[in-house]
């Protein structure tokens, strides 16, 4: 593993170990065994390294929804991959899911830069959204608030799980989700 990964991996750790604010520059060199000042070269500030790794997790998730997207895909078949690939990939990024929950919220300028990167990614679910209300297969009233509302039902309960000690099972929880969210974009108007 480069340092560069074993640096990701570790602030990764620490992060979610820790939340922004108790986590040191040191325990992310201790953890992923190199000097401070690797850290440092890579990265100007804590804040910096904080950011990358959100924005880099953020970029991931929605690689992992575009790969299995299809132009020919109706509006409501991407929501139901976007609910798989969510859900899966907080099945194998748990502590990414942690940090995304715990630190996205509050008035400091990296959680506002924070959500300008969920923005994007809930973003991407709303042009979905509005595709199915064009294809009239869904009926809301504000694409951006349920957007918000299919990621949070997504998160929390992913987040429940984790916190829980628990292992996601995709399926199982696609399977109670799928409903929730299917009949709330055909209800509300």
């Amino acid at each position: 593993m480069s340092k560069s990964s074993r640096i990701f991996q570790a602030a990764v750790d620490v992060f979610s170990e820790k939340g922004f604010d108790k986590a040191t520059m040191d325990d992310i060199a201790t953890r992923a065994n190199v000097a401070k000042g690797t850290i440092y070269y890579h990265f100007k500030s804590k804040e910096d390294l904080f950011l990358f790794l959100v924005q880099e997790g953020m970029e991931l998730l929605k690689e992992a929804v575009q790969k299995k997207i299809t132009p020919e895909m109706s509006g409501k078949e991407k929501i139901a991959v976007t609910i798989h690939e969510q859900l899966a990939f907080f099945s194998v990024y748990k502590d990414f899911c942690i940090i995304l929950l715990r630190e996205a919220w509050g008035e400091h300028e990296r959680q506002k830069r924070f959500r300008r990167l969920l923005r994007d990614y809930t973003k991407y679910i709303e042009s979905f959204i509005r595709q199915g209300m064009e294809e009239k297969e869904f009926q809301v009233g504000d694409p951006e608030m349920v957007a918000w509302a299919i990621f949070g039902s997504l998160s929390i309960p992913a987040l429940h799980v984790i916190l829980g000690g628990q292992t996601i099972d995709v399926e199982k929880m696609e399977e109670l989700l799928h409903p929730f969210i299917f009949q709330g974009l055909t209800r509300f108007s």
